[in-house]
């Protein structure tokens, strides 16, 4: 018989620990587990599984028996096209239950000055804060734009580009065995798809692309033109500005805050602030959690 239990608490959600949340980080005090918890108000169980590849490997092993099981990756190398299926279609069996920020890193959210000027504990314009991000973020752009051609190139040439042999009765001695290996033809085609991924044109090509991406083809980064808020190491750039003059925490005896500690009172500060001012992609992945919440009310 199915029932409707009405005037569940949010506890009583959090301790059923069906429904967790799997995120990048090292330990619970990592940054994504932290901003996450607070962004759920603790209403759902954050763990932190290390780096995505982490993250996506048991995503796949535990999908298919914890259903109730979601996982949030950095964007990393990841296509616009799969990023936008795994939005659309979540929760779905295809992708694991799999989200990917649209963003590089949690942390470009809080880049945004419409967003990061709104905490009591900013001490400068607007207008300042920009200014402060762009400089940051132009000391790191090359550099950003290069680490993108590797990753890239690296992520590619991991494919599976060759298939285990499958018929024993072709392996009969020693010197056939070698010859059917040194003869496959995969290992040329690799070796002529190697050299031609890292020729220098073909870097130049590659960078010059993801350089047009993130300048919007300008010569110089500006607010509103090109991908580079989206696409610049977030995690970087946020800890430049927070422990700039711009942002100043003091503790109750007045003494000033700095380091992590500092970090985490601006960024709570900021996720307490009213849902419409939080990033569009907060309030999305808010809503589609707590759906599947929703839904696990009903037994």
């Amino acid at each position: 018989m199915i029932s409707v239990k009405k005037s569940i608490r949010s506890e009583e959600v959090r301790h059923q620990g069906k429904h967790v949340l799997f995120v990048e980080g090292k330990d619970k005090d990592s940054f994504d587990p932290k901003v996450l918890n607070k962004l759920f108000d603790n209403e759902l169980r954050i763990e932190p599984l290390g780096a995505s590849f982490s993250v996506k490997s048991v995503a796949e092993a535990l999908h298919p028996h914890h259903p109730s099981y979601y996982f949030l990756i950095d964007r990393d190398h990841q296509n616009e096209e799969f990023i936008q299926s795994c939005w659309k279609n979540f929760p779905c069996k295809e992708t694991h239950n799999l989200l990917v920020w649209k963003r590089r890193e949690i942390e470009n959210y809080f880049l945004e000055p419409d967003y990061l000027v709104k905490s009591k504990y900013c001490q400068v314009s607007k207008e300042k804060l920009e200014q402060k991000i762009l400089e940051f973020s132009k000391a790191r752009l090359f550099f950003d734009a290069a680490n993108y051609v590797i990753i890239a190139i690296r992520e590619e040439l991991k494919k599976n580009w060759i298939e285990k042999f499958t018929d024993p009765d072709d392996f009969s001695s020693k010197e056939t065995a070698l010859d059917k290996l040194k003869n496959a033809k995969e290992f040329k085609e690799h070796a002529a798809n190697v050299s031609c991924q890292v020729s220098a044109d073909e870097l130049e090509n590659r960078f010059n692309q993801c350089l047009n991406r993130m300048t919007g083809g300008q010569s110089e980064i500006s607010f509103g033109t090109g991908l580079w808020l989206n696409m610049i190491q977030g995690k970087k750039v946020l800890s430049q500005i927070i422990h700039s003059e711009c942002f100043k925490v003091q503790a109750r005896n007045g003494t000033p805050v700095s380091g992590k500690e500092k970090l985490n009172a601006i960024i709570k500060d900021l996720l307490q602030q009213d849902e419409s001012i939080l990033p569009e992609d907060f309030n999305e992945l808010k809503l589609l959690i707590k759906e599947q919440l929703n839904r696990g009310y009903i037994d």
